[in-house]
């Protein structure tokens, strides 16, 4: 099923009116974030399963239709805004913060980037390919997106996390795979 003209403009207008949501958040103060950086962390494990889910149907090939694509992309496409408006937050504050969360925000910001971009190639292969799903260029998307969401998970580990939550985070658990797929 193709998306005609209008459904996809639709779709592209609601997505910017998600974006400027963020613009129009309450003002942020510095003790809120270690909270943040937590939330950070948190959406990316999260955003790290769903990139996991994503190599399963891959290995499945064409047993699972696009759909299941779709809706695991559109459920990471969500996070990935999520996640994307806090960074912006934590950004507009980062002067204001203690060195180690600077440092942090500096850290993820790469991550969160190419995360965003390759979330975007992964939505907009499928909806221009639904029956070829099993492409290496479209299947390389949910490992890229694996490895991003596990180096934010990672890099938000040691400050903001630690700091709301007092959990000592195992660093061996958030590494990313490799790319040769072990």
């Amino acid at each position: 099923m193709r998306l005609s003209p209008v459904t996809k403009l639709a779709g592209f207008i609601a997505t910017l009116a998600l974006a400027s949501a963020a613009f129009a958040a309450p003002p942020l103060a510095p003790k809120d974030a270690p909270e943040m950086l937590s939330q950070l962390h948190e959406d990316a494990q999260q955003v790290r399963d769903s990139a996991d889910q994503l190599e399963v149907y891959n290995r499945e090939g064409l047993l699972i239709g696009w759909r299941a694509d779709a809706s695991v992309l559109e459920d990471m496409r969500y996070e990935i805004n999520q996640m994307d408006q806090t960074l912006y937050r934590l950004q507009s504050i980062e002067s204001a913060l203690p060195r180690n969360e600077q440092a942090e925000i500096s850290q993820i910001t790469p991550a969160m980037v190419e995360l965003t971009n390759t979330a975007q190639l992964a939505i907009n292969f499928l909806r221009n390919n639904e029956d070829r799903t099993w492409v290496p260029a479209y299947t390389a998307y949910a490992d890229e997106m694996y490895n991003e969401a596990s180096r934010i998970a990672a890099q938000t580990a040691t400050g903001g996390a630690q700091t709301v939550t007092g959990a000592k985070v195992n660093p061996a658990a958030e590494t990313p795979k490799s790319s040769n797929g072990a």
